[in-house]
């Protein structure tokens, strides 16, 4: 009779499922059939028709999808379950949550979804998932990934992605910009860290790339929403706390650089940058649009040094 593993939906379902199958294989116990519960209709048909050992197959594992269609697990069935050391795992997958098993919750192995881990801890988490990934990724370059992903299963896929890359060295925050961004996304980043940091070789490569696009508003509004907090912080304090600014909804990393495009080019030109930007946004709205020419104008008034 089998182990029954139920896995509760979740966007970490399918690696959960997947890390399972791994752990099974290790046990010598293979995935041997892969059916959908809506076949059998009945946990006896499904006990019935798959459960029953087969002539040369004695060890195996069985998923068993949209487990949920199969209603309540009766009570008279649940002194089947086993534990791990069965010749049988049946890994039984939900798209809800588990309430039908309640009957034999005690005697399986129900896998909840992955804890939400909050945003201010996620940069420590992904360093550490990259430890466990055998290399280093750079503070900054975790931060980034953290205010840029919401997904954590997204975030899990780049370490992933980042471990092939890194070949064992450091990954840092340009590598991060490379490898974890579209040419699009990896372009605006590129833009928006590049004026923030004075780094006008940065912004010129950025801007061969997004002028394609036909409108500015995009990388006008992103631009103005990466400047927005040292605005506030140059109307009212320099010590315009990080905390105040996340409250807002401003996340570490863009709160940092917004304090270095502060320090760069002083309050009263990021004033006279934000005032422009906001006629630009107008103009482009009520068909008086600049363009690119007008953008890029207020963007090197920002940055040189006259």
């Amino acid at each position: 009779m089998p182990h029954i593993i139920a896995i509760e939906n979740s966007e970490s379902q399918r690696r959960q499922l997947n890390e399972k199958l791994k752990f099974s294989a290790e046990k010598n116990l293979p995935l041997n059939g892969r059916y959908d519960a809506q076949k059998f209709g009945t946990w006896n048909s499904l006990f019935e028709n798959v459960l029953t050992p087969g002539l040369f197959v004695q060890r195996e594992t069985i998923v068993i999808e949209n487990a949920e269609t199969l209603g309540e697990f009766p009570e008279s069935l649940s002194n089947l379950a086993e534990d791990e050391n069965a010749d049988c795992f049946l890994i039984l997958i939900f798209n809800s949550d588990t309430k039908n098993l309640k009957s034999v919750k005690n005697k399986i192995e129900i896998i909840k979804p992955e804890a939400q881990i909050p945003p201010w801890e996620r940069p420590k988490w992904l360093v550490a998932l990259a430890k466990e990934s055998k290399f280093k990724l750079s503070s900054d370059a975790a931060q980034l990934l953290a205010d840029s992903i919401e997904s954590q299963e997204e975030l899990r896929s780049e370490i992933k992605k980042l471990a092939l890359y890194s070949e064992g060295r450091e990954v840092n925050l340009e590598d991060v910009r490379a490898v974890s961004f579209d040419e699009g996304g990896s372009s605006q980043l590129m833009f928006l860290d590049g004026v923030c940091e004075n780094n006008p070789s940065n912004v010129s490569r950025a801007l061969k790339y997004l002028r394609g696009d036909d409108s500015i508003l995009p990388t006008l509004t992103a631009i103005a929403n990466r400047l927005r907090p040292a605005l506030m912080i140059s109307c009212f304090s320099m010590n315009f706390s990080d905390e105040v600014l996340k409250t807002l909804g401003t996340k570490n990393y863009a709160a940092k650089k917004a304090r270095l495009a502060l320090k760069n080019f002083g309050s009263e030109k990021i004033k006279i940058f934000m005032a422009k930007a906001a006629r630009l946004s107008f103009l482009e709205k009520t068909g008086k649009a600049e363009g690119w020419q007008g953008f890029e104008l207020i963007i090197w008034e920002l940055m040189s040094k006259i």
